[in-house]
């Protein structure tokens, strides 16, 4: 699901892309649950020279799995949107971040629309919270306490995962969420009924 991690030589830009065909051959051998798909994305936070477009960050992919597995969940790897927000608060406060870009929000937006039902923003997070770390240590060198360092970090990281919770549709969410036990997801999967669906062919 990372832009060629695990291949070896030059790879075109396509290669480095999910074949919805061959995603779809995928998740019939293996029946998955969630695929995790490779769309231009990469872990951390050096992701993009500049803002991502549809040459960079191929939504499009995403769009074509999901028309040809419309209950699969997708996964999108390294989504942090690295906030220019983030990288000047780390910056101001002594860090040397280098410009760089993430995959902008309203392009997850997007792709939750069209199946993504996972999305990994762990450097975002990390950000967050370490611009409040190195503003607490600039601020006022003699502060040891640990407690004084993770509590602007900690509402700092609230206030992240907040944002986001609200932009990708899940807040409020959490009194539909009912456990079923092991025995009755095991029955679920043998009778079946948690299979992959495979669209049909569209009639031209």
């Amino acid at each position: 699901a990372e832009d060629g991690h695990g291949a070896e030589g030059a790879l075109s830009h396509d290669q480095l892309l999910t074949d919805p065909d061959q995603a779809v051959d995928f998740v019939t051998a293996t029946r998955v649950d969630a695929l995790a798909i490779a769309c231009g994305t990469s872990h951390g936070a050096y992701k993009f020279s500049r803002k991502p477009d549809g040459g960079i960050l191929a939504m499009q992919v995403i769009e074509a799995i999901h028309d040809k597995l419309p209950n699969t969940h997708l996964v999108m790897h390294g989504s942090s949107s690295v906030p220019q927000e983030l990288q000047d608060i780390i910056n101001k406060y002594g860090g040397e971040m280098p410009q760089t870009f993430g995959v902008p929000v309203e392009e997850i937006e997007r792709g939750i629309r069209y199946g993504v039902r996972k999305v990994n923003i762990d450097t975002d997070c990390r950000m967050a919270m370490a611009g409040q770390f190195r503003r607490v240590a600039t601020e006022d060198p003699r502060e040891f306490d640990p407690r004084k360092f993770l509590k602007p970090a900690m509402d700092a990281l609230r206030d992240l995962c907040r944002d986001r919770f609200e932009r990708f549709g899940t807040a409020g969410n959490a009194s539909k969420i009912r456990v079923i036990a092991m025995d009755e997801m095991a029955k679920r999967y043998a009778a079946g009924k948690l299979d992959p669906q495979i669209a049909t062919a569209k009639a031209a």
